[in-house]
C-alpha cells in the first residue's frame, strides 16, 4: 500500500506540472507582466488564506489516524469528523471577510497596481474572497481523505485542480483578459474541488453514517494540536508568500512575473517529496509508539529516496537554467530570471528533505516545535528579504529564501533527532552529504560557460549515480521495498 499511495500521489502532481509549462508562457502573453504579476499574487492569496483551517485539517489526519489505529468506534470518528468540517465553514468566512475588506489597502497602498488596472484588481481580489470557504472546507476533507487512505481520489482532485488553475485563466482570455475574469475561473474551480472532495469523503463506508452533530468536546483536542499547528499556518504561508508581495512594493508588481514563473513551476517538484511525506505521516502518527525503529526506519528510507530521485532532476534545472528560460518563456526570463531558477533550484531540493522530516515531527505529536521554529525564523528572514531586495533585486529574495529553507531543514533534523533516538546517527551522516551536493548546484549561477557547465554536470551525476547505489545497497534499501512489494502481493 505504502508504494502504491506513493505512486498515486505522485501522479497527482504530475500532470499540472506539465500542463503548466504548456500553458504559462501563453498567460503570459495573453495578460502581459503586470497583470501575470498579480494573477501569481492572486494565487498566493489563496494559499494563505487557507491559513484559516487553523491547522485543524492536519490535526483532523493525525487525530483520526489514532483512532483508526486504535479501533474506535465510528460514530466517535464520525462526530470529530463533523464537528471539525462545520468549525472550517466558520474558520473559512472569517477569512473571505478579511480578504474583502483588505482588498483595497492591498492594492493601492502595497501592490504598488498601475492606475489603469486598480479597479479592476480590487474587484478581482473581492471576488477571491468568495473562494476562500470552500479552499478551508477542502483542506479539511483532504485532511478526512489522507486519514482514511484515499490516495487516489485525492490524486485525481489534485489533477483536476493543478491543471484547472493554470488553465482556468488562459481559457477565459477568449471571452476577455481581465484579472477579475480569471479569478472568476478560480472561484469556480476551487468550488468543484470543494464538490469532489465532499462526495468522495461522504461516500466512504465510515461517512455513510448519518450522525449529524455537534461536540464542544471535540474541539479541545483539535484545537490542542491545531493550535500550533495555526501558528505554523499563519507564520509559515507568510513566509513563503510575503517576498513576492515585498518584491512588488519595492519593485512594482511586473518584477513579480520574473520571481513567480520559474518558482511556480520548479516548486511542482515538491510532488516528489509531498507524495512521500503524505503517505508517511498517518504511518508516523499510527506507529510511533509501537514501532518506534520501524518508524525510524521508513524515515530514513523516505529521505534516501528523496535525495536520491530529486538531486539529479535539480542539479538539471540549475545547470541549464538560461537555456531552459529563454526556450520556455523568451530572453528577457533568461536574462532576470536564470540565477533565480539556480537558487530555488539548492533550495527546493533542501526544502525536500524538511519536508519528510516536517511530516515526522507532526506525526509524532509535536506541532509546537515547528510553530516555534517559524516564530523563531520569522522576524530575521522579513529583515533578510528586505535587505537583500533592496540590494541585488529579485535575486536577492531568492538567495534570502534558499538560506531560510536551508537554516528550517537544519533545525527540523535536529528536533527529529532529539525525538526520535533510534535514527539519529543515520540522519545526521545522510544530511551531512548535503553541503556536498549542494556546491556544483549552486556553482553553476556563476559559470557562463555551456561547456564547463555541461560537463560538471555529467561527472557530478556520474559519481552521484555510483554513490547512491552504493549507498542504496548497503542500507538494504532495494531489499526493504521488495519486501513491502512481496507482502503488498500477497
Amino acid at each position: 500500500m505504502i508504494k502504491q499511495n506513493i505512486i498515486w500521489n505522485f501522479l497527482g502532481g504530475t500532470l499540472p506540472l506539465l500542463v503548466g509549462v504548456v500553458v504559462f508562457p501563453l498567460i503570459i502573453q495573453q495578460y502581459g507582466i503586470e497583470r501575470f504579476g498579480l494573477l501569481a499574487i492572486a494565487w498566493s492569496l489563496v494559499g494563505y488564506f487557507g491559513l484559516f483551517d487553523m491547522g485543524l485539517s492536519r490535526a483532523l489526519t493525525q487525530i483520526v489516524s489514532n483512532k483508526l489505529s486504535q479501533n474506535t468506534q465510528s460514530e466517535e470518528i464520525v462526530t470529530i469528523i463533523q464537528t471539525a468540517l462545520l468549525v472550517s465553514w466558520g474558520l473559512g468566512s472569517l477569512g473571505g471577510v478579511i480578504l474583502w475588506l483588505i482588498s483595497g489597502w492591498l492594492v493601492v497602498d502595497i501592490l504598488s497596481v498601475s492606475k489603469l488596472i486598480e479597479n479592476e484588481t480590487i474587484q478581482a481580489f473581492k471576488i477571491l474572497a468568495i473562494a476562500i470557504p470552500f479552499v478551508v472546507i477542502a483542506s479539511m476533507l483532504r485532511g478526512v481523505m489522507e486519514s482514511l487512505q484515499l490516495f487516489k481520489q485525492a490524486s485525481v482532485i489534485r489533477v483536476f485542480l493543478g491543471v484547472c488553475t493554470f488553465l482556468g485563466p488562459y481559457l477565459v482570455t477568449f471571452y476577455g483578459v481581465s484579472l477579475v475574469f480569471a479569478v472568476y475561473a478560480l472561484l469556480a474551480i476551487r468550488i468543484a474541488a470543494w464538490l469532489m472532495h465532499a462526495y468522495a469523503v461522504n461516500n466512504t463506508e465510515l461517512m455513510r453514517k448519518k450522525i449529524n452533530t455537534f461536540k464542544f468536546n471535540v474541539l479541545k483536542p483539535l484545537f490542542a494540536f491545531g493550535g500550533w499547528m495555526t501558528v505554523s499556518n499563519v507564520i509559515g504561508p507568510l513566509m513563503v508568500y510575503f517576498d513576492r508581495f515585498v518584491i512588488a512594493y519595492l519593485l512594482g508588481a511586473s518584477a513579480v512575473a520574473y520571481y513567480v514563473a520559474p518558482y511556480e513551476m520548479l516548486t511542482k517538484l515538491w510532488i516528489i517529496p509531498g507524495s512521500i511525506a503524505g503517505v508517511l505521516f498517518p504511518i508516523f502518527s499510527k506507529e510511533w509508539r509501537t514501532n518506534g525503529a520501524g518508524s525510524a526506519e521508513v524515515l530514513i528510507k523516505g529521505l534516501l529516496y528523496v535525495s536520491i530521485i530529486l538531486f539529479p532532476i535539480v542539479f538539471l534545472f540549475a545547470s541549464f537554467a538560461a537555456e531552459g528560460m529563454r526556450f520556455w518563456l523568451g530572453a528577457d526570463f533568461a536574462i532576470k530570471s536564470a540565477a533565480i531558477v539556480g537558487w530555488f533550484s539548492a533550495g527546493i531540493f533542501i526544502n525536500s528533505i524538511g519536508q519528510i522530516l516536517y511530516a515526522k515531527i507532526q506525526g509524532l505529536g509535536r506541532p509546537d516545535l515547528t510553530a516555534k521554529l517559524h516564530i523563531f525564523e520569522s522576524i530575521p528572514y522579513w529583515i533578510l528579504l528586505y535587505i537583500l531586495i533592496r540590494t541585488y533585486g529579485i535575486e536577492g529574495a531568492a538567495i534570502a529564501w534558499f538560506l531560510r529553507v536551508s537554516v528550517d531543514t537544519l533545525l527540523l533534523a535536529i528536533f527529529v533527532t532529539r525525538l526520535c533516538h533510534h535514527s539519529k546517527q543515520q540522519i545526521f551522516k545522510l544530511l551531512s552529504f548535503l553541503p556536498i551536493l549542494l556546491i556544483p548546484v549552486i556553482s553553476t549561477i556563476y559559470i557562463a560557460s555551456l561547456h564547463l557547465r555541461i560537463s560538471l554536470f555529467l561527472i557530478t551525476i556520474l559519481i552521484f549515480t555510483f554513490f547512491a547505489i552504493k549507498r542504496m545497497h548497503h542500507d538494504g534499501t532495494f531489499s526493504y521495498f521488495k519486501k513491502i512489494l512481496t507482502h503488498n502481493d500477497k
